[in-house]
């Protein structure tokens, strides 16, 4: 090893290793907690733990770092091969856990606890590896190493986001962080006296992760099916969520970050009565908004009314409609719906849409995913339904999916709750329908002129729904609900209620 005043290629070595070393921790945990938010569905509990038990893994590999006798810049070189090789891999373990075990927790909570570890090695060892190259004063050394840190973890809460995440996936996305990882290790060994097995072990690791990275796509298509249980024939990580499409015996089935949206062999029962309740209860509904609904399913349905001249899609996501427009098997599903002129696409937030829009609508339907998390909280409260009630006409209705009454019954009457304390001035009716796929599933709607309730008819085609089934859902036996607090934007009460109730069915 080189001893006296570090040279300036080392100087750059080190703090570049420093700053990809930072940036690659925080990415990992980033990783861990939105890979368990897509497979257990929590993403609160998944993002604390992964959070958790990183932080306390990096306070035991902090104590760790004085066990070793090795030179500092090996004992960084080999940990960081270690880092690459098990975080490069986590997400690829955790499917497969989710997939073939019940033990997916303890995996998680493994893999977390060890990349913790191997990142709290990282700034002791950095510090030692700069003294032993000449820097002596050790607080000058740790302040601008923890600088380094904290400005890498910057650079990676903005990148995986925003780059990583969509453009790469989860799977891929680990494969390059691991990668980068054993780079970062390779920088380093080439700055001191390295045993050549140990350069060549790195060498190697460097590229199984780049092959790895490589054939990412056909991994994860073969562990997806195993999590799915069905052939897995679209898949995609776009910037707002993962999107998959399975399909097997004429059973086209469509998950956003795991959660089922539809089965084809029972759509219809959820789309039809979504639809049919409100535009039947509304003369000659012409103008339509849906919020949500970027598969066109619900779309199909409005556009049997012959009243309707403009149907209005607000879907964040413009990758889930686009699939919608182009998918051969979801085309055919939603009847090219996206398609016809009478129909316009907006990717645009919900919440956002129906505040800043000034448009007046007949019908108002909300075909928005469970509140599984805090992302989708805002739009089941309070000012979201304010915000909604806006944009009805008079004599307008609005309509919205809200949970399970069977497994989500809490949820169910929060949203019933919360629509009421948002309108008061209206109606509010909550009803079920049972969809095979889901179970008996609740819906909430709005109105001001109760009288008008299924007073107009019913278009041709439809094949579940009829009058006489939406009168007893909707007047003879109406879902039963319990007063619950609304939920707001400063108190989003919907997840919090909507996990615990989700809690008791899931076995883990």
């Amino acid at each position: 090893m080189t001893h006296g005043r570090i040279g300036r290629r080392e100087n750059v070595a080190l703090f570049t290793a420093a700053l990809l070393a930072a940036i690659g921790g925080l990415i990992y945990e980033l990783i861990l907690g939105t890979a368990a938010s897509y497979l257990l569905g929590d993403s609160v509990l998944s993002f604390s733990l992964a959070t958790g038990i990183t932080l306390f893994g990096m306070g035991i590999g902090s104590l760790l770092v004085n066990r070793f006798r090795a030179a500092p810049a090996v004992v960084f070189g080999v940990s960081e091969v270690l880092l690459g090789l098990i975080g490069g891999n986590s997400v690829l373990l955790l499917y497969l856990a989710f997939g073939r075990t019940r033990l997916h927790w303890v995996v998680f909570g493994g893999i977390s606890l060890t990349i913790g570890i191997l990142i709290g090695l990282e700034i002791p060892l950095l510090v030692r590896t700069f003294a032993a190259f000449g820097r002596r004063s050790t607080s000058e050394l740790l302040g601008k190493v923890m600088a380094i840190d904290y400005f890498g973890s910057l650079v990676a809460s903005l990148v995986f986001p925003l780059v990583l995440l969509p453009q790469l996936g989860l799977m891929r996305g680990a494969y390059l962080v691991g990668a980068l990882n054993v780079l970062v290790a390779v920088l380093v060994l080439l700055q001191v006296r390295t045993p050549r097995r140990i350069l060549w072990a790195a060498t190697a690791a460097v590229v199984a992760l780049v092959g790895m990275f490589a054939a990412a796509n056909r991994i994860e298509r073969s562990v997806e099916a195993l999590t799915y249980n069905d052939p897995v024939v679209y898949y995609e990580q776009t910037a707002y969520q993962k999107v998959v499409l399975t399909d097997y015996q004429n059973d086209l089935r469509m998950y956003l970050n795991g959660q089922l949206q539809f089965s084809s062999l029972d759509e219809a029962r959820y789309h039809e009565t979504l639809s049919a309740s409100a535009m039947t209860s509304v003369k000659d509904p012409a103008h339509v908004l849906v919020l949500g609904g970027g598969d066109g399913l619900l779309a199909r349905e409005i556009l049997r009314y012959p009243s309707v001249k403009d149907v209005t899609i607000v879907d964040i996501d413009p990758d889930v409609t686009e699939l919608a427009r182009s998918n051969r098997l979801l085309k055919d599903l939603n009847k090219a719906s996206l398609s016809d002129p009478r129909v316009r696409v907006v990717n645009d937030d919900a919440f956002t849409y129906v505040r800043d829009s000034d448009a007046a609508y007949d019908v108002v339907l909300i075909d928005l995913v469970d509140p599984s998390n805090e992302k989708l909280a805002k739009l089941y409260a309070t000012e979201f339904y304010r915000h909604v009630e806006a944009r009805l006409a008079p004599g307008g209705v609005m309509v919205t999916q809200a949970t399970s009454t069977f497994f989500s019954p809490h949820a169910f009457s929060t949203v019933a709750s919360t629509v009421a304390a948002a309108q008061p001035d209206r109606q509010v009716l909550p009803f079920s329908t049972n969809i095979p796929s889901f179970g008996e599933w609740g819906f909430v709607l709005s109105t001001k002129t109760p009288q008008n309730l299924i007073s107009q008819p019913l278009p041709e085609g439809l094949t579940y729904q009829d009058r006489e089934t939406l009168e007893f859902i909707m007047r003879t036996k109406p879902a039963r609900t319990e007063i619950m607090e609304p939920s707001t934007l400063l108190h989003p009460r919907i997840v919090e209620v909507y996990n615990r109730d989700m809690r008791q069915w899931r076995y883990y």
